[in-house]
């Protein structure tokens, strides 16, 4: 008469079953679920056209052009006459910092639009008040017709995002001359390229940027800490 299978044998088989079947498809499954998410982050950004030439002085007068960023990421906002708008994008570029202070593979540049007011000495002092870190960020001003240029003909203002089914939104441009606010981020990857556009007042936008530059930079990053910060407010 056979023996039946005790019931520590049948928990060491489904261990086994559990070791060698349910661990490996979970891990697939997460895998796969990484990936996808990548690929369709990496599916909104797009090849905007080449950073712009443009030569500034930066907070500590020092001059700095579009070759100052170097092989590096950027991203790009700009002070304007709306205060609240420009408290809300400080505050960003002070979390970016946080989130992403030890790459040296990112720079946060922040211009001015109204250079007559923002001085190097005045943009210094925006660095005290929001604890900008000086190896990361960079406050620039200069001819305000070159900000003009730089901020609302050669970036473009991005007027409509137009939704495209199991695509990344389409964005349409205009060119403005003479510019009082421009209430974007601005993605450039490590070749220069212009990535994507986020507006500065929407937390959606500004948490998929923080979670491009996650996938971007070239060392691990857990974009959670702004996320959840976020959503601690």
């Amino acid at each position: 008469m056979s023996k039946k299978p005790s019931f520590a044998n049948k928990i060491q088989v489904f261990g086994i079953l559990v070791i060698l079947i349910i661990f490996p498809l979970m891990s697939w499954y997460y895998l796969k679920t990484g990936y996808n998410y990548q690929m369709d982050a990496r599916g909104e950004l797009k090849d905007y056209g080449k950073t712009p030439i443009f030569s500034l002085v930066d907070n500590n007068g020092k001059t700095f052009t579009n070759d100052s960023i170097g092989n590096t990421m950027a991203v790009i906002s700009f002070l304007g006459k709306d205060e609240n708008m420009d408290t809300t994008m400080l505050g960003i570029m002070q979390k970016l910092n946080t989130q992403f202070g030890d790459n040296r593979n990112l720079k946060l540049l922040i211009g001015t639009l109204q250079p007559e007011f923002d001085s190097p000495a005045k943009l210094n002092s925006i660095f005290e008040k929001y604890n900008l870190a000086d190896d990361q960020h960079t406050l620039l001003t200069g001819d305000k017709a070159a900000l003009q240029k730089l901020a609302g003909m050669d970036l473009q203002v991005p007027k409509e995002w137009i939704p495209r089914e199991n695509e990344a939104a389409e964005i349409v441009f205009e060119k403005i001359p003479s510019i009082e606010d421009y209430p974007f981020f601005v993605l450039i990857d490590r070749k220069q390229t212009i990535n994507n556009y986020y507006k500065v007042n929407s937390e959606d936008e500004v948490k998929r940027m923080v979670e491009h530059i996650a996938i971007m930079l070239p060392r691990d990053i857990k974009p959670d800490i702004f996320v959840n910060e976020q959503k601690e407010k």
